[in-house]
C-alpha cells in the first residue's frame, strides 16, 4: 500500500491509502497507472509492444462483457480481454 498526503482546504494534510488492483476491477472513467503484469505470454508481449508498459498512465474508456476493458492512452485505444485485464495491476491516479 502507498500512503499519500493531499492538502485539505485548511492547508493540512489528510492521509489517503491507495492500493493496487487488477485493471479488470477499475471503473469506467478511472485514470490508472500500470504497476506490473502478472504472468506473461503472448498477450502481455503484444500489450508491451503496443506501449502499455509499467508506469504508463491511461484511462478506462469502457467495460465489456466478461471483464473486458477498453483503455485510452496517447491517443490510442486498446481493447483488453477479461483474462488479461485480471493480470494487469494498476493504481488509481489522483485518488
Amino acid at each position: 500500500m502507498t500512503h499519500l498526503s493531499p492538502q485539505t482546504s485548511q492547508g493540512q494534510t489528510a492521509p489517503v491509502t491507495v492500493r493496487a488492483l487488477p485493471l479488470g476491477e477499475a471503473r469506467e472513467g478511472d485514470v490508472v497507472r500500470v504497476i506490473t503484469f502478472r504472468g506473461g505470454g503472448r498477450a502481455v508481449e503484444e500489450l508491451l509492444a503496443a506501449g502499455l508498459t509499467p508506469g504508463r498512465v491511461c484511462s478506462v474508456a469502457g467495460m465489456g462483457p466478461g471483464g473486458a476493458v477498453l483503455v485510452d492512452f496517447e491517443g490510442r485505444r486498446l481493447a483488453i480481454g477479461g483474462n488479461v485485464a485480471r493480470d494487469i495491476w494498476v493504481r488509481l491516479v489522483g485518488a
